[in-house]
Order: structure tokens, then C-alpha cells, then sequence
């Protein structure tokens, strides 16, 4: 079984230096943008260095799950492989969202249920074709489980060494929600049917059938009883498995992860399972248009930079926020001494209450 090393406790020295640089400018000049240069200053464990990022990448962990042919999206499975393929060739929406951001893009396919091999999709990580059908059976073997686990750790330790010091971790797979909603009502407790949204824009019929499919897959998970491997194995599926390993080991390495929507969110409480610590490497760029973030959010102990609600996935929340924590960070790097102010001047007051 994947294990991780240690995860060090971002540096509070480093996070209270920045906000000492910070106070260069205006109070509350970045508004929410500030705390979140103070929260990658200590991840980094540097705040008095450069604070604007060089190299941010996103990794996209493609698979095909087992549920979506239960009729619980609103897209046929073969969906999986076309996104993920025009993805590598800097084709669509997410394409042209990194492209803005000067934000790197790698796919890997750890499960498609497709031929990939003429495309630029990374299949070095390959580990099977779909998972299974979770209302039913198993996502995953052990064995798989492990790979999948591996494989994230392997591409945060490659794009870490590569330079990256901004890391966006997402997914891309028909039905993803399903298993993401079972595993949200695992670790919430939240009842199935809560936990369980309208995911990819589906009818009354097919969003009551992926709750019977939610319920039964928790129902499945029970015997996990909050242990993050099993419940990835059980209710999960490759590409969440692999974002969770991917979020932990960029833990280890010190490298914040933007996370944005439901399944990164959730992959980020998991990985805090199985390395304690991993939720002080986060970043919650946008929580999604999804309600159920909101609890994920509250387990993490986090605030969503943004309330854009961005429903296109893939890391799409995240990369729209790249270019404004960059340029909020090139403010501080370029501040002057502060201008002198008066007597009447405070640092903090509640706008709400004058």
C-alpha cells in the first residue's frame, strides 16, 4: 500500500512575513487574495522571497467509471475520451482557460475506457479500462487502488521537480459525480439524497436514478468505516484515487494545490486522511456551483477565494483564479515603503458595521 512520508507543517514564520510585507499596502488592498499569499508563503516556507509564481501546472486524471452506464449523466461515457483527447491537443474550453493563464496542462489517462495511444494523453500510468459499476462492486482491487494512489504521487513528484510551484489538481470522466457523492456522504454523514446533485444537468428520472446508486454504493462503502484507501477503493474510482495520491505527495514536497470544485475538494479531505497535514498545502480557489462543496469546505477549514461558481470542471474554477493570485503577488513583490498616514488612521475595521 501507497504510504506517505511526513507531512511538514507549513512555515507560520514565512505566512506572518508576508502579511508583515503586506502591510505595505492599504489595509485590506487584495481583500481575500491577501490571507491566500500568506497561506502559499508558508507552504513554500519562503516570505520574504519572490511571492509571485513561476510555474503553475494542471494535471488532469482521466477515467471512465462503471455507473455512468446506469443512465446517471447527462453524457454518454464515450465523452470521457473525447474531453480528455482535446484536452492534450489544446482543444476546448479548458484548453483556452490555461492557455490565458500561462498555466501548463498535463492529461493522464489512468482509466479511459478507449484507445489513446494516437493522442498526446500521458498513458504511462494506465492501471485499467473504466472501474466498476459501484452500486454493485468493487471501483477497484487493492492492487488498482495502489497504482492509482502511485501514480498521483509520481506526477507531483515529476511536475515538482520540474519546477511547478503552483499545482492545480482536477478530474475528467462521465458520471465522476456519482462516486463523489458517495464518498460526500461517507465522510459528512450527509444522507445519500443530499449528498447527491444534478451533477452534469440531469432529469428527475436520471438524478433519482443516481441516488438509488449513491445509497447503494454508501450502503457498499459502510464497511470502510472512514478509512480513506478503502472508501476509494470501494465507492471511488481511478481518477479520484489518483487525484488523492497526487494532493498528498504534493503535500510532502511542500507545493500548495488549487483545488475548485466537489471531486478536488474531496480528494483533499481524503488525502488528509492518508497523510495528515496534506489540508495546509490547499487552496480553495472557487467551491463549484455544487452544495454539497460547502461541507467539504467546513471539513477543511477553508473559504473559497471566489463565489463564481464555475460548473465546467476539469480544474476550470481554478484556472481562472491563477492569473489573479499572480498579479496579487506581483503587488506585494513590487511595494514600496508604505505613504505615511495620519492619526486618525486603523488597519481593520467591519465594513458591515461601520
Amino acid at each position: 500500500m501507497t504510504t506517505w512520508t511526513a507531512v511538514p507543517a507549513p512555515d507560520a514564520g514565512a505566512g506572518a512575513e508576508c502579511a508583515r510585507r503586506r502591510e505595505q499596502l492599504p489595509p485590506g488592498a487584495l481583500g481575500t487574495l491577501g490571507p491566500v499569499l500568506d497561506r502559499m508563503a508558508a507552504a513554500r516556507a519562503d516570505g520574504a522571497g519572490r511571492l509571485a509564481p513561476e510555474r503553475s501546472v494542471l494535471v488532469v486524471f482521466a477515467a471512465d467509471h462503471g455507473i455512468a452506464w446506469a443512465g446517471v449523466s447527462a453524457y454518454r461515457p464515450a465523452q470521457t475520451a473525447r474531453r480528455i483527447a482535446h484536452l492534450a491537443a489544446g482543444i476546448g474550453p479548458i484548453a483556452a482557460l490555461a492557455a490565458d493563464a500561462g498555466v501548463v496542462v498535463r492529461t493522464v489517462d489512468v482509466a479511459v475506457d478507449a484507445d489513446l495511444s494516437e493522442t498526446a494523453v500521458d498513458r504511462a500510468h494506465r492501471v485499467r479500462a473504466s472501474c466498476g459499476r459501484i452500486d454493485m462492486q468493487d471501483a477497484l482491487s487493492s492492487e488498482e487502488l495502489d497504482q492509482c494512489l502511485a501514480a498521483g504521487a509520481a506526477m507531483a513528484d515529476a511536475e515538482v521537480d520540474g519546477g511547478a510551484d503552483v499545482l492545480i489538481g482536477a478530474v475528467c470522466g462521465v458520471g465522476v459525480s456519482t462516486p463523489a457523492a458517495a464518498l460526500v456522504s461517507a465522510v459528512t454523514g450527509m444522507e445519500p439524497v443530499d449528498a447527491t446533485t444534478r451533477g452534469s444537468g440531469i432529469d428527475d428520472a436520471a438524478w433519482i436514478a443516481k441516488c438509488e446508486a449513491v445509497r447503494d454504493a454508501r450502503f457498499r462503502a459502510r464497511v470502510a468505516a472512514g478509512d480513506a484507501a478503502a472508501l476509494l477503493r470501494i465507492a471511488g474510482g481511478p481518477d479520484l484515487a489518483a487525484l488523492t495520491g497526487f494532493i498528498a505527495q504534493a503535500a510532502v514536497r511542500r507545493t500548495p494545490v488549487l483545488v475548485d470544485d466537489v471531486p478536488s475538494l474531496l480528494c483533499g479531505v481524503l488525502a488528509n486522511r492518508l497523510a495528515p497535514g496534506a489540508d495546509g498545502y490547499l487552496i480553495a480557489a472557487d467551491a463549484g456551483p455544487e452544495r454539497t462543496a460547502a461541507r467539504l469546505l467546513r471539513l477543511l477549514g477553508l473559504e473559497s477565494l471566489s463565489e463564481r461558481r464555475i460548473g465546467l470542471g476539469s480544474g476550470a474554477g481554478a484556472l481562472l483564479a491563477v492569473p489573479a493570485i499572480r498579479a496579487a503577488a506581483r503587488v506585494v513583490d513590487t511595494a514600496g515603503p508604505p505613504a505615511e498616514r495620519t492619526g486618525n488612521a486603523i488597519d481593520a475595521w467591519d465594513p458591515d458595521l461601520l
